[in-house]
């Protein structure tokens, strides 16, 4: 990466860069780059893991790898009909094998204590510390270019400059002007400075920076979303107008050409949140990468400590080194206050195969008397608890009144617990059962409506547009129908469910990325279309025309995965 420059070296090249961008205009990352903080060290498996050192998981971690290939077998044995389903003998002898592999191995014996007791019931433990977590320092960063498929690496030289990364990236939203930017890079230290402005140039060289005159995409925003309405931005993504503001739900926003070969929502495309919410510590619902290019002065709302049993996410450490600087911890029943009303947090219920019970969050959009759940994945547990059998719908009717629009999921997955995600922090006579991993049933979802005295259902959490990833098992795209009636032949089909809630009066969508939601001054709640107003491809070009690669005297040529005709 060169030698480091001196004090004197480093001020002329930052004095050089600030000279070579435009003046009074404000500057943004264009949508189809991004930049990536990449890990010191390697992470562990199971980073921001909070509870439990990271030295444990290893442990943990390596005596689940050991069997994972026992496990297979023993799966196989099942599918030729060698073994029974219900094997009475199976539970034990996982256990009996587990214990094998970690009495013949001391350095495991350090953190795992486990074997048969004299009364024939296995033991398995290992220490728990709630001080504990599998945080991750960051030790540079790489600018990723998906036109020109490049990828420039930035070294930190040991110095934890995370943060500040993802402080001046907040800046590239589009509402802010040069100089703006330039004064957050020189006043945030020697080593940032130095750091920040090798980003710039790098970003200025390549062709990662946009600028315009105006920045009009919030206008536009709120031109076309009203008061009160609520946007399907994709996945779980969800965008709340309440007033002159925005909220986010679970944003997992994709730069351009990323993950597909048409235009996709991207940070400096929407308007600046008020605040963000978390529901669950999966990663499409904590997207670090979005996380980072969000502006860091936001409100992060995330479930909190106090709910946890033994295990949490450490959504502190990790909001940090991104460079958030408010993180709120919201406990099942406290809110987020705003003119007017409040989002509360509501317990989350399920998608946890392994019953590992981190802290988790669905959360209830109290706006001046109308109500809106966002239910994300949450469903019965293995043990068939939900927010129906403990009452907590029924509990936010009484209090809150009716709630006319409920987001949720209609995913139905099963899993082998053995295979699951946090099968290593499980007990391993269990990792040959199945557990649900999301198992949303129609039956639940209508009585979800029925207790919620719902209008509209919207089904969501499963895709909905075009850019995202379609390789996962919780992920349907038009583009693969045949993979979808692979992962989904034995599951009931999710339109059943529309002739269940039309007996009780509500409707049924299944939504799409910018599909809007409004309330009708009758109390429903209306599905809307926004047209060509809300695409990624118009938002852009409101304030930079059309992008550069589709200009004739763009020097280099778009990847041929682009689909051009699509933009």
């Amino acid at each position: 990466m060169g030698d480091p420059l001196t004090p004197d070296a480093s001020r002329l090249t930052s004095m050089k860069i600030w000279d070579s961008l435009p003046k009074k205009q404000y500057l943004s990352l264009a949508p189809w780059a991004w930049v990536q903080l990449e890990s010191a060290n390697p992470p562990g498996p199971f980073p921001f893991v909070a509870g439990v050192a990271p030295e444990v998981v290893a442990s943990l971690h390596e005596a689940h790898t050991l069997l994972s290939s026992t496990i297979d077998t023993a799966i196989s044995d099942v599918f030729s009909k060698r073994a029974p389903l219900d094997d009475p003998d199976r539970q034990r002898r996982l256990e009996d094998a587990y214990a094998e592999v970690v009495s013949a191995r001391p350095y495991l014996q350090q953190h795992i204590r486990c074997g048969r007791k004299p009364d024939g019931t296995f033991r398995w433990e290992f220490p728990t510390d709630p001080a504990k977590s599998a945080a991750v320092t960051n030790g540079g960063l790489r600018i990723f270019h998906a036109v020109k498929r490049q990828a420039i690496p930035i070294g930190f030289d040991r110095r934890q400059l995370g943060p500040l990364v993802g402080r001046i990236l907040g800046f590239l939203d589009g509402t802010h002007q040069t100089d703006e930017i330039k004064t957050v890079v020189t006043t945030s230290g020697r080593d940032g400075e130095r750091v920040l402005t090798q980003l710039i140039e790098s970003l200025h060289q390549h062709a990662c920076l946009v600028s315009s005159n105006t920045s009009s995409v919030r206008s536009r925003w709120f031109e076309t979303v009203h008061d009160m309405d609520t946007v399907h931005l994709g996945h779980a993504a969800l965008l709340y107008r309440q007033r002159d503001h925005a909220l986010l739900f679970d944003p997992w926003l994709l730069p351009w050409f990323a993950e597909s070969s048409v235009p996709s929502l991207w940070g400096s495309l929407l308007p600046k949140p008020a605040a963000v919410f978390l529901t669950h510590d999966h990663d499409d619902h904590v997207d670090p990468r979005t996380l980072l290019h969000l502006p860091k002065d936001t409100p992060i709302i995330v479930p909190s400590r106090r709910n946890r049993r033994t295990l949490s996410y450490d959504y502190l450490s990790l909001l940090r080194e991104l460079g958030f600087g408010h993180v709120i911890e919201l406990a099942h029943g406290d809110c987020w206050a705003f003119e007017g009303g409040a989002v509360y947090s509501v317990p989350f219920y399920g998608e946890d195969p392994c019953d590992v019970e981190m802290p988790r969050n669905c959360y209830l959009i109290a706006d001046r008397g109308y109500n809106v759940l966002v239910h994300a994945d949450s469903g019965p547990t293995n043990r068939g608890k939900s927010a129906l059998t403990d009452g907590v719908i029924l509990s936010l009717v009484q209090k809150h009144g009716p709630i006319p629009l409920v987001f949720a999921s209609q995913q139905q997955l099963l899993e082998i617990r053995g295979h699951a995600a946090h099968a290593p922090l499980s007990p391993p006579g269990k990792w040959l059962d199945v557990g649900e991993n999301g198992y949303l049933t129609n039956a639940y979802l209508a009585d979800v409506c029925t207790a919620a005295q719902a209008k509209l259902f919207v089904s969501y959490a499963t895709g909905g547009a075009e850019w995202y990833p379609d390789h996962l098992s919780f992920m349907f795209s038009r583009r693969n129908p045949a993979r979808t009636a692979l992962l989904t032949a034995h599951w009931e089909r999710p339109e059943t469910l529309k002739g269940l809630l039309a007996t009780q009066g509500c409707g049924y969508h299944y939504g799409h990325a910018l599909d809007l939601f409004r309330r009708t001054a009758d109390g429903k709640v209306e599905p809307l279309m926004t047209g060509d107003s809300l695409t990624p491809l118009s938002l852009y070009r409101l304030d930079h025309g059309d992008p550069p690669f589709m200009k004739s005297s763009y020097g280099t040529t778009p990847s041929r995965d682009i689909d051009k005709d699509r933009l």
